[in-house]
């Protein structure tokens, strides 16, 4: 029986990664109830089986769909959690106005539409300024970046990170926080050409969101500003 090298495995996960980003398995989406919150349950059906309780606004991706029950992923006092809630209360983050790509350089893209503009900068990693962590039983394995959990690469050094995301609105301007952008990675470049913007225009809410993929260690990831405010990112796996 053939046995595959590791760099050969790292390729074939990358093709593979290729022919499943363009097929849609999830979506971001934010609890969205006449009452204000909803329950999540353990199973696709009501009963006794509430798990927790979500507030309107909070950031979930949805896997799949069971009757008129969605299976969500969501993160709660730092916890990754799952769940079943009612898929009426649920709103896709693709229902709110869509941001056009204007521009796609090499390592920046810029999005907009009429007084709008976000622009998303990559930069390559430089692991000078990090302190890495490894496995003690794989000395070439890494675990953490800074300590932290971090995403894009399944245990090797990043060769690209995100440098700056900003949003101008007329003539103010937002940047978002380091800690926005902390700890993810990508093992080539960042595919900023699957940056997508949508605006809650009545809220006055952003929700920016990209996938990125070295194969094994793809991610997706939602930011949500809220007049002129970051408030929160989301980092889900896709599958």
């Amino acid at each position: 029986m053939a046995v595959f090298k590791i760099h050969e495995m790292k390729i074939l996960l990358t093709i593979c990664w290729a022919l499943i980003s363009n097929i849609v398995l999830g979506q971001f989406a934010i609890i969205y109830d006449k009452d204000g919150s909803c329950n999540i349950r353990s199973s696709a059906e009501k009963g006794n089986n509430i798990i927790d309780t979500l507030e309107n606004g909070h950031l979930v991706y949805w896997l799949e769909t069971k009757g008129n029950w969605e299976n969500i992923d969501y993160t709660k006092n730092k916890n990754e959690c799952n769940g079943y809630v009612y898929k009426s209360k649920l709103k896709n983050i693709s229902d709110y106005k869509a941001i056009p790509i204007l521009l796609k350089e090499k390592t920046k893209v810029t999005l907009g539409k009429d007084s709008i503009r976000i622009v998303v900068t990559q930069q390559k990693f430089n692991k000078e300024k990090y302190k890495l962590s490894f496995s003690k039983e794989n000395k070439d394995q890494l675990e953490y970046v800074n300590g932290e959990k971090y995403w894009g690469t399944d245990g090797e050094i990043p060769k690209s990170e995100y440098k700056s995301i900003e949003i101008y609105i007329g003539t103010k301007k937002v940047v978002l926080p380091k800690k926005a952008i902390a700890n993810l990675f990508d093992f080539t470049e960042m595919n900023l050409d699957k940056t997508q913007v949508n605006y809650d225009e009545k809220n006055d809410i952003f929700y920016i969101q990209s996938m990125n993929s070295d194969g094994a260690g793809a991610y997706e990831v939602i930011w949500k500003i809220e007049k002129g405010i970051y408030k929160d990112r989301f980092v889900a796996y896709g599958f």
